[in-house]
């Protein structure tokens, strides 16, 4: 019985990004427009190729989500300590993301990774993503826009923090409901 080598695309994809990542901070600026073209279209890339090919797993969910976070962090950083924008943008562009792993992180402690399981990938993440890729290319080929760019990418980051926020709130419930009606 051969196995599907289809199935290791969506997370060699996720994995390249990772390098890309980690290659970013000391790549030649020259550099940096390829890099984030390439990330962008492995991200399309390996959740087209999953869902199309039906290899979903929670895992490469889970390594599509870590790819995909810490390529923005790295650009974000990256074109921070190039003086692209100010630091002080940070915490609004990294709302959705920073959100994500503290509910992670309590998830765990409270025991309920299950929850946190549960919660699908929301458009609206999938719109921050995209708010975040395109300020990359704002900043790299219109920089005199920069700042509307900003602006955006942070509401939209801000809106999907939220909406995770609202989700993860109806999980909790739900499982406290659950834990009542067995009590």
């Amino acid at each position: 019985m051969t196995k599907n080598p289809v199935k290791y695309v969506p997370n060699a994809l996720s994995t390249g990004r990772i390098l890309l990542a980690c290659a970013f901070p000391f790549s030649p600026e020259w550099l940096w427009l390829w890099i984030v073209l390439i990330s962008g279209i492995s991200d399309i890339l390996d959740g087209w190729v999953a869902r199309r090919w039906q290899v979903q797993s929670w895992e490469g969910g889970l390594l599509d989500g870590v790819a995909d976070k810490l390529f923005i962090l790295c650009a974000l950083t990256t074109f921070i300590a190039a003086g692209k924008f100010s630091a002080w943008w940070l915490p609004a562009l990294l709302a959705r993301d920073l959100f994500v792993a503290f509910t992670a992180i309590y998830a765990m402690t409270i025991r309920s990774w299950e929850s946190f399981k549960k919660m699908d990938v929301r458009w609206s993440g999938k719109v921050a993503t995209l708010g975040q890729f395109t300020l990359f290319l704002v900043v790299l080929l219109f920089p005199d826009k920069i700042q509307p760019a900003l602006f955006i990418a942070a509401l939209l980051s801000v809106g999907a923090a939220c909406d995770y926020g609202w989700l993860f709130l109806l999980e909790l419930r739900l499982r406290a409901e659950k834990r009542e009606s067995v009590s």
